[in-house]
């Protein structure tokens, strides 16, 4: 990967080369300045990055980055570049403080109305992989199938999710405030987007999953943050745990999600009452 990879855009949206050129799973991301702001510009992007760079541009830089400019698979948004970082907060053994970020930053998010185009993935849609996962293997991948079920049925409101609102995911913007990056777009059970916060580990989410123990106890915890049923954020984290070991399943990496998901459905069953 070279600046060449980039040209297109770089040309078309007027900017200035701010760094060297980085590569995640889905997309192909550089620093850039326009005008002296900085921005990053995200190219060659999966079909989900285009989807999330939409709902990105839904929420109109309020809990989020703006986004300046898009192309088919292309966009040009805001970088934030404030010196805090969440996962510094937690280091400094304030669990508890970086969540509450978190939480707040989510009561912002789920206040955006819309128009949303494309319109946000149903969690229906985004939760496909489970029940067929369920069907082929049975096992801990039906009773969270069964839980989803219960949890989708018993769904009263439903507002816009981010659908991976991290640690990772959450940049200082200076005088704007913590902002939002690379959201999924769901539309959803607003308890569902508390889920992850819950089960990565902050310093080291790529590392897998963290334990059972942990999740446990920070449960209690958000939900008392953000006013939610306990249980309730216990199902949609386990569930959220069973997509992830649906999704990587027959990959390396899938069994500490499916040893999470195990515990979680062993362990805590009986708190897992849909309120």
């Amino acid at each position: 990967m070279d600046l060449s990879d980039f040209e297109p855009w770089l040309t078309r949206w007027h900017l200035e080369v701010d760094g060297a050129p980085f590569a995640s799973r889905w997309s192909q991301l550089l620093p850039v300045r326009r005008e002296g702001h900085a921005m990053m510009l995200k190219a060659h992007m999966a079909e989900q990055e285009v989807q999330g760079s939409a709902f990105l541009a839904t929420y109109g830089g309020r809990g989020a980055v703006h986004v300046y400019e898009r192309d088919a698979d292309a966009v040009l948004m805001e970088r934030a570049t404030g010196p805090r970082h969440l996962i510094h907060i937690v280091l400094e053994a304030d669990e508890p403080a970086a969540l509450q970020v978190l939480c707040d930053q989510l009561a912002v998010l789920h206040a955006t109305v819309g128009p949303f185009d494309p319109a946000p993935i149903s969690m229906d849609l985004w939760f496909s992989a489970l029940p067929l996962t369920a069907e082929r293997l049975g096992g801990i991948y039906a009773e969270a199938a069964d839980l989803l079920s219960r949890l989708l049925a018993s769904t009263d409101r439903t507002v816009p999710l981010h659908g991976d609102l991290h640690h990772g995911n959450l940049h200082d913007g200076g005088a704007r405030g913590w902002l939002a990056i690379d959201p999924k777009g769901l539309m959803g059970d607003p308890t569902y987007d508390y889920a992850i916060m819950l089960c990565l580990n902050p310093d080291a989410p790529a590392e897998g999953p963290a334990k059972a123990v942990d999740v446990a106890r920070r449960v209690p915890v958000v939900a008392a943050m953000a006013g939610l049923s306990a249980p309730r954020l216990l199902a949609w984290t386990t569930c959220l745990c069973a997509l992830y070991s649906a999704w990587f399943e027959g990959h390396e990496g899938v069994e500490p999600w499916v040893e999470l998901t195990s515990d979680l459905l062993r362990d805590f069953a009986d708190q897992m009452g849909i309120t």
